[in-house]
């Protein structure tokens, strides 16, 4: 069917895929149904428009649970924003001048300014660029990354996350991206991965994780791996790089580049954090994170074995069940034939008896 928005491939002949959602065979693509006024994609007004800070005040709370901007910006350092600074240091050490699009409360910028990056933040909300200066002490930039007057070749990454599906106009603002790259910069995402091949209909039925970014009220164009590695190939980025995502049953989290990339090791990275004292506070992190990881993995190994060896106890049970089901019927059988012997005999007796009595008469 012909959609009212295209997708940003172009295509308009869009598939039915879902109530929220059309998809697009050319790209695999997931596009919004229903597009939101132009105006949901600026914020004029703080008080009134949809991503000033009613979004995240009351917004993301209730829609989704999600706790508030403040929680967020204490438990956020140790959780998301700590993985993504590991496959950061993975890929470029610092210094280097980054940009984050959509930084929330900043608390990334910061931690990428304590481990020596130059980094600022960016926000729609002039309230929410308020508080990440006031939070974290970030330098920020407030609007779109088009309205920026930002040099062109003057950063070696940009990053945002979960940002892109909320953009109108993936292309354009992807393309301004790349040209605020140097030569040798590229950029680090993270978004909704559409799961190609699955069918609303089984995620439903398997009440798939992915089904948690259906979220018609902003996420706009849900990418795949497959449309993703199109739009930044078509934009002069073919190479990405996929790594594990934080939140993996649902999203994805790529390093996008014009070029090759050489991973550094982490011990690189150690090199470089230790050799000043905000840096050594990210490594303490990066430590901490680490042996939280490893006592997860040690906790569901044991959890794993317990369940195994109670599977195993369950299944001895059962077959010890079996097999007192099976002496229990041999033994009912064998008191059957008892008594059958004794009920023959006891014939045989009475015969015997009444053959004897005729005789001697």
């Amino acid at each position: 069917m012909t959609s009212t928005h295209p997708c940003w491939c172009g295509q308009t002949d869009l598939t039915d895929f879902s109530p929220e959602y059309f998809h697009c065979e050319n790209c695999q693509t997931l596009v919004l149904k229903n597009w939101p006024p132009a105006e949901r994609f600026d914020v004029i007004s703080d008080a009134g428009d949809f991503y000033g800070r009613g979004y995240y005040e009351s917004h993301l709370p209730r829609a989704y649970g999600y706790p508030d901007l403040f929680e967020r910006a204490r438990n956020d350092l140790n959780e998301r924003c700590i993985h993504w600074m590991r496959t950061l240091l993975k890929y470029r050490l610092p210094p280097a001048r980054t940009l984050e699009l959509g930084c929330s409360h900043g608390g990334f910028v910061a931690l990428m300014r304590w481990a020596g990056f130059d980094a600022t933040g960016l926000e729609l909300s002039p309230w929410l660029v308020e508080y990440a200066k006031s939070a974290f002490g970030v330098p920020m930039l407030t609007g779109t990354i088009e309205k920026q007057n930002l040099e062109p070749g003057s950063l070696d990454l940009v990053l945002h996350f979960d940002v892109l599906e909320h953009l109108p106009d993936p292309r354009t603002t992807m393309q301004r991206c790349m040209e605020l790259l140097k030569p040798d910069g590229f950029m680090i995402v993270q978004t909704p991965c559409f799961p190609v091949g699955r069918t609303y209909e089984e995620m439903v039925r398997n009440k798939d994780r992915f089904l948690e970014q259906f979220k018609p009220a902003e996420h706009l164009y849900i990418f795949s791996r497959q449309s993703l590695i199109r739009l930044f190939s078509e934009l002069g980025a073919p190479f990405l790089y996929f790594e594990p995502a934080i939140f993996n049953d649902y999203d994805m989290f790529t390093i996008v580049s014009a070029h090759e990339l050489s991973p550094h090791t982490e011990q690189e990275g150690t090199e470089v954090l230790l050799r000043h004292p905000e840096g050594r506070i990210i490594q303490a992190l990066l430590d901490a994170n680490a042996q939280h990881k490893e006592l997860v993995r040690r906790y569901e190994e044991i959890d794993a074995d317990r369940e195994a060896r109670l599977q195993a106890l369950r299944q001895a049970g059962a077959r010890i069940e079996e097999i007192e089901a099976d002496r229990e019927a041999r033994l009912q059988k064998l008191l059957k034939m008892d008594a059958l012997y004794k009920a023959m005999e006891e014939r045989l007796a009475s015969k015997s008896a009444a053959d004897g009595s005729g005789a001697a008469r």
